[in-house]
């Protein structure tokens, strides 16, 4: 449900971006003409401000001895005579030499007003006010904003809502495997220990077989369970002694193995140890078990090999039966060299998974009727690790 949830974000997100990219040349369009509107407005508003210092100096009397010249918080003045000298100046800055009415420089506006004959005698009246885009950029980033907020909670509720059939019918098929394989695990404990029991008690071959048969479909329950819970639950670490391990293992197939008079020979460096997962490793030994026996010819034998190499460790399993005729698709999900030979071609594709999640390398050497083997470099438990 979170993974879903997760990739329906993503999914709203990349639209909303893609959505950016459709707007942008318009908006970018709309911006220019906006800035371009904003600049006629302030030089409107320039000379509107300058004509009402010109009629404040020509309602200036003959008899008036002192002048008070208007002052603002947004524009700045200064007056000049005929040669452009000048004779009085509120702007703070240089004032450029210009001949057209309006002068932009880098962060000011300037307009340039003729004077008539006045009792100031001047010529010019310069009005400078500082240039201003942040209303113009502000609308332009509210609206932006309002179409990119819209497109997104859009397109996340619209793909919620036309994947939530999908997310129901999902979670209630997740439910039911889960419950199926709670339910097979027993029957399927109790039918391995009363034919373990027979077994040992009758020696029969059919008992034999029997046993064998349940191993593999011990081992098909383990992988099903394994891709069930893999991404829902966190399979924790442990440093585990590999060779005990794998000796276990080789132990539980031996009835699978003797029902076709296979012979299980290992060579098993004692005491060696890496850092994984006890069901992860069950997922990598018992799969290259199943299929080294399901393959194989009858009477011939499997070898096993555990050892230190190099700072690695070594696990080997070599067989003799029918090859592989395409090595590259052999960890590919739902691919089975032999069709008649049953299973659902995911024991490897899991296989791989595991062996990527921990940096595993996987070397598969094979000939067609005379055997595969299939080759994994493990990293060794470090001593410092060991030690503490």
């Amino acid at each position: 449900m979170k993974n879903t949830t997760h990739n329906v974000f993503l999914f709203a997100l990349v639209l909303t971006f893609l959505t950016l990219l459709v707007v942008l040349f318009p908006t970018l369009n709309y911006l220019s003409a906006s800035l371009r509107l904003s600049q006629f407005n302030q030089e409107r508003e320039l000379r509107l401000y300058a004509n009402e210092i010109e009629k404040s100096i020509y309602a200036i009397s003959p008899l008036q001895t002192t002048f008070l010249f208007p002052r603002s918080i947004l524009y700045k003045s200064a007056l000049l005579d005929a040669s452009n000298r000048i004779v009085f100046s509120l702007i703070e800055e240089s004032i450029p030499s210009f001949d057209s009415p309006f002068y932009k420089s880098e962060h000011a506006l300037f307009y340039k007003h003729a004077l008539r004959e006045n009792p100031l005698h001047v010529s010019f009246l310069i009005v400078q006010k500082e240039l201003s885009y942040s209303q113009v950029i502000l609308d332009i980033l509210v609206i932006v904003g309002v179409v990119l907020f819209g497109m997104f909670v859009i397109s996340f509720l619209l793909m919620k809502m036309l994947l939530k059939p999908h997310i129901e019918s999902s979670t209630r098929m997740n439910h039911f495997f889960t419950d199926v394989m709670h339910e097979l695990k027993t029957p399927l404990g109790i039918m391995q220990l009363n034919l373990e029991g027979l077994n040992a008690k009758y020696k029969d071959k059919r008992l034999n077989r029997s046993l064998a048969a349940l191993s593999t479909l011990a081992t098909l329950y383990d992988d099903l369970e394994y891709l069930i819970k893999n991404k829902t639950i966190i399979y924790t670490q442990e440093r585990l002694d590999f060779s005990l391990f794998l000796e276990d293992r080789i132990h539980y197939f031996e009835s699978l193995a003797s029902s076709k008079e296979l012979t299980l020979l290992h060579f098993i460096q004692p005491e060696l140890f890496i850092t994984i997962n006890r069901i992860e490793l069950q997922r990598i030994v018992d799969n290259n078990l199943t299929n080294a026996i399901k393959y194989s010819h009858p009477k011939k034998k499997i070898e096993l090999f555990l050892h230190e190499e190099q700072s690695v460790i070594v696990f080997r399993i070599k067989d003799e039966g029918v090859g592989i005729k395409e090595i590259a698709k052999i960890f590919e999900r739902h691919y089975r060299g032999d069709i008649f030979k049953g299973g659902f071609g995911i024991g490897l594709s899991i296989v791989k998974s595991i062996c990527d999640k921990y940096s595993v390398k996987i070397e598969v050497k094979s000939e067609e009727n005379v055997g595969s083997e299939f080759v994994y470099r493990f990293k060794k438990e470090e001593e410092e690790k060991i030690s503490s």
